[in-house]
C-alpha cells in the first residue's frame, strides 16, 4: 500500500468517526443496470443514424458523439471493479456483458478490472505499481521528437490508429519495466465478451451496413487515444495537478452524463460508495472534501492539446507539472 493509499484510509476513518451515517450508502446499487441499457440503446440507435453517411462523417460524428456515450459506459466498468452493480461474480459477469453490447471492446473491459482496483487504488501515485502513470521511458521519448508526437497525434485520428501508434512505439521504446499487478482473467468471460464483440460487428455490419460497425469501432479508438477530450481530461484532473495532495474533484455539469464520475477524492476515500450516492458524501462532510478541481474535462485536454500532446507536462510522475498546468490554465 502507497503512502497517498493509506492517506485515503486513514482520512476515511476519521471521516466515518465523525460522520457515521455514511455506512448507509455502502454497497451496490443494482439499478445502474437501467442507465446501462439506456447507454447501450442510445449508442445503437447512432449506428443506425449514420448508415446512409460518408466515412468522413461517420468520423465526426464518432468524435463528437460516439465517443462520450462510451465514456458514460465506462464508468460503470469502472464501478463493476468495485463490485457496486450487482452484488457476486456472476452478477458482474452479467454487468460486464450488457455493457459489452453497447462498447464492443473487445473484453478490454475486462483487463480494466483485473488491473484497476489492486492496482491504482491500492498503490495510489507509486510509479512502478500504479498502472494510471504513463510510461516514463516513452513519454520522455514523444516530448523531446516532435514528430513522432504530431505523427501520433494524427494517426490516433484514424480508426484503429491508437492500436497501430502503440505498437509502433512499443517495438522502438519498449514499456519501461514496473511492477504493477493484474489479476488471472476468467478464460471463459473473456471469450464470451470478445466473441460478443465480434459477433456484434458483424451482426451491425449485415444488419445496418459496414457505417454501423465502422462507427462502434471509431467510436471507441477515439475514446482511449489522444482524442478521448473527456476521457484523457479526466485523468489529467483527478490526481497530483494543482497543488500537494492526493486525489482532486470536478464538481460541473460533466457529472451529469458521466454519472458523478468527477467526485473522484470522494470515491478514493470511499471506493466502497456508488456513483449515485457519491455527491451525498461531499454534502455531509464538506470540510473534508475541498481539493476541489476548478477546470473543466474539456479546458484540462485543450492545454495538452496545444502542447501538442507533450506527456511530460502533464504526466504524473513530474514534479513540475502542477506550475505547468497552473500557469498555462491562467491563459
Amino acid at each position: 500500500m502507497s503512502s497517498d493509499c493509506q492517506w485515503h484510509v486513514e482520512r476515511s476513518k476519521q471521516v466515518l468517526k465523525d460522520y457515521p451515517e455514511i455506512k448507509s450508502y455502502f454497497g451496490n446499487y443494482p439499478l445502474s443496470i437501467v442507465f446501462i441499457v439506456f447507454l447501450v440503446i442510445l449508442q445503437w440507435s447512432m449506428a443506425w443514424l449514420v448508415k446512409d453517411m460518408p466515412w468522413w462523417m461517420i468520423g465526426i460524428v464518432s468524435l463528437c458523439i460516439g465517443q462520450f456515450i462510451l465514456h458514460s459506459l465506462g464508468v460503470f466498468v469502472h464501478e463493476v471493479a468495485h463490485n457496486l452493480i450487482l452484488k457476486g461474480k456472476f452478477g458482474s459477469a452479467f454487468s460486464l456483458f450488457l455493457i459489452e453490447l453497447g462498447s464492443l471492446s473487445f473484453g478490454k473491459s475486462l483487463t480494466y478490472i483485473g488491473i484497476h482496483g489492486k492496482s491504482h487504488h491500492m498503490h495510489l501515485n507509486d510509479y512502478q505499481k500504479d498502472y494510471e502513470w504513463w510510461d516514463k521511458k516513452q513519454a520522455e521519448f514523444l516530448t523531446a521528437n516532435f514528430l513522432w508526437r504530431l505523427g501520433e497525434t494524427l494517426l490516433h485520428l484514424l480508426p484503429g490508429g491508437v492500436i497501430i501508434a502503440e505498437l509502433v512505439l512499443d517495438s522502438f521504446i519498449p514499456p519501461d519495466p514496473r511492477q504493477v499487478k493484474i489479476f488471472k482473467k476468467p478464460i471463459v468471460l473473456e471469450v464470451v465478451l470478445v466473441g460478443t464483440s465480434l459477433a456484434l460487428h458483424a451482426l451491425a455490419w449485415y444488419t445496418i451496413g459496414w457505417q454501423a460497425s465502422l462507427y462502434m469501432f471509431w467510436s471507441l479508438t477515439l475514446l482511449v487515444g489522444n482524442w478521448g477530450v473527456t476521457f484523457k481530461g479526466q485523468s489529467i484532473a483527478e490526481h497530483n495537478i494543482y497543488q500537494e495532495g492526493k486525489t482532486y474533484s470536478t464538481y460541473s455539469w460533466t457529472n451529469i452524463p458521466f454519472f458523478n464520475t468527477g467526485y473522484h477524492d470522494e470515491h478514493h476515500t470511499f471506493a466502497n460508495i456508488p456513483w449515485i450516492h457519491l455527491p451525498k458524501i461531499k454534502q455531509i462532510a464538506p470540510e473534508y472534501f475541498t481539493n476541489d478541481n476548478p477546470y473543466s474535462y474539456f479546458r484540462l485536454w485543450w492545454l495538452w492539446a496545444k502542447s501538442i500532446f507533450t506527456p511530460v507536462k502533464f504526466n504524473r510522475y513530474q514534479p513540475e507539472t502542477n506550475l505547468v498546468i497552473r500557469e498555462e490554465a491562467k491563459v
